[in-house]
Parts: structure tokens; sequence; C-alpha cells
């Protein structure tokens, strides 16, 4: 075997896609945290990102912890750090990332990671903020007097996750107050069955309902990261809203705002302090 990388890796991660926006997104979003942070950050989908094409990349290829598992660079590396780009604890992070890391600790000695936490905290509004500053900009932009708000998510089979949406969603309405009229939580997709009903409404749904009750101005706030399938061009998101009657509007997605990056550079300074 070479010699060991001594050099800590700050990897930031989400779940990994095949679509080339939420690779070019991420990397936009490392090099933003990299110069907040005064550390390495490498930008890697979990899984699928090492299949685009590089030519869709600027000719750099895409990565994933998927791919990097299997490497000689991580037979050469001694710790790994994951700063994980996800809302909350999803299975991909309390499972599959975990379990991969364990098997690669164990092939060698000496080796070491941690994971550090999610971007939600709970009592931390900062999400929230970011989502109703997005909110507002919509407001302002398209002259609405008295919008009604959705505050969507792609839908969890995890209730721990859901609760999370929950929470963002109650700060949210409070800081928005009397600038809006009706306010809900709603989520983009769910599994069948009544057992992930804690999911509900589905966003199509809710439009539905709007739409009959002739509301006519709405903001969809969109607690999403990174375009791609769901919440890219032409997206799920896209599709689902493109036939409602009145005005709607989506926000921006989050992850690029000033103040994600600031709750990411701080699980990066915590996790040094911690560990001097």
């Amino acid at each position: 075997m070479g010699k060991i990388l001594k050099e800590r890796k700050y990897f930031l991660v989400d779940n990994g896609s095949l679509k080339p926006e939420a690779t070019l997104n991420l990397r936009i979003i490392g090099n933003l945290l990299q110069k907040e942070a005064s550390c390495e950050v490498r930008p890697m989908g979990l899984m699928h990102s090492h299949k685009i094409d590089s030519s869709l990349l600027g000719g750099q290829g895409g990565e994933s912890m998927e791919a990097f598992f299997h490497s000689d660079e991580a037979a050469r590396t001694s710790e790994i750090f994951v700063l994980p780009f996800f809302f909350g604890p999803s299975r991909a992070v309390t499972e599959w990332l975990p379990e991969n890391l364990r098997r690669w600790e164990k092939l060698e000695k000496n080796r070491r990671f941690r994971i550090l936490d999610c971007l939600y905290d709970a009592g931390d509004d900062r999400i929230a903020r970011a989502l109703a500053e997005n909110s507002s900009i919509v407001i302002e932009k398209n002259k609405m007097t008295n919008p009604s708000v959705a505050l969507v998510d792609h839908g969890t089979p995890v209730e721990t996750v859901n609760k999370m949406r929950e929470e963002i969603g109650s700060q949210l309405k409070s800081i928005l107050g009397d600038n809006i009229d009706q306010f809900s939580t709603c989520c983009m997709e769910k599994r069948e069955g009544k057992k992930y009903d804690f999911n509900d409404p589905l966003l199509q749904k809710l439009l539905d309902d709007w739409s009959r009750m002739q509301v006519t101005e709405v903001v969809v706030a969109q607690l999403f990261l990174s375009p791609g399938r769901h919440a890219g061009k032409g997206g799920d998101l896209e599709q689902i809203c493109k036939d409602y009657a009145g005005c709607l509007k989506r926000t921006e997605l989050l992850g690029t705002h000033p103040l994600i990056i600031e709750i990411l550079s701080d699980r990066i300074r915590f996790d040094k302090e911690r560990n001097k």
C-alpha cells in the first residue's frame, strides 16, 4: 500500500444525481464554503454522480462516495469527515453512509471517520429565514398583495425528517406573519400506505383545493437545495405547478443562500473546535 494521506478531508455530500445541474450546483456551494470556512471542501454525491458525462460538467468528471470507496485514493486515506448536504437525517445519511464508512474503516488500522450534523438543528431558524427571504422576493417581484404560501419538500418515509419539515414550516409561517393569507406544508410525493400519511397533503391536492377556493396568488416555497429531476427546470415540481389557474410562483432553491453556507461553515468550525 502507498503512503497514507494525512490531511483531513471534508466531503460535502448530497444524495447524488444523474443530472449535471445538481453536481455543478454542489461545486458552487463547495467553493463558497471553502472561502467561508478556510479549509478544503470536496463536493460529491453519495451515489450516481460519477456516472455523468464529464463533457456536461466542464470537462471535470463527477465524483461519488460510491466510487470513492472502490478507489486507490480511498485505500491511501486515513481520515474522512463528511458534511451532509441534507436538511435532516434521511436514511442515506443514517444507514447507507455509515455502513460504507465502517466497511472502509475496518480494512486498515488507524482509520477513522466522522459524519457531521445535517443542516437543520432544532431551534435554529436560519433555514426558515432563508425561505422567508426567498418568498418575500417572489411576493415583491410579482406584486402579490395577499398570497397563500405552500412549503413543499420531497416527501419522506422517515417521520423524524417530516417532523423537521413541520418545524421549519412553523418557523416560516411565524416569520411571514400577516404578509400572507393561508399557509400549509406539503410534499411533492409520498409512498403508498396509511403509515406514510404524515407527509400529507400532497402539493397537487393542496393546489387543487386552493384553486377550487379561488386562491389567486400562490407562492411555492421550495425546501430543496439543488436542481435535479424534482426541482430543476422541467422537473416534477414545475410539472405539478404549471397548470395552476391563478398566479403561482416558486422560490429559488436554497443551496447557495448565504444562510445555508453559514450553517455549513458553522458545522466545520464546531468540528474543528471540538477536536483540536
